[in-house]
């Protein structure tokens, strides 16, 4: 039994000998981890850009309605 496991181990062993592992990993992690990075700091930017918008168009909305009302 354990002369069959050795074998079997070799065998693995063998068929994933011309496998790069470098390869295998960047496929397999950094890639998609790549992908999620990109997804996201696109959607926090876009987040930004519309809360600054929103920011400046409500400073201005108060300012007008200030100075329009508020004359101190």
């Amino acid at each position: 039994m354990k002369a069959e496991l050795l074998n079997e181990f070799n065998l693995l062993q063998r068929s994933l000998a011309s496998v790069d592992y470098h390869e295998m990993v960047e496929e397999q992690v950094y890639v998609p981890i790549k992908r999620v990075n990109n997804k996201m700091h696109t959607w926090i930017s876009e987040r930004g850009h519309m809360l600054m918008n929103l920011d400046a168009r409500l400073n201005s909305s108060w300012r007008y309605l200030r100075k329009k009302y508020l004359k101190f």
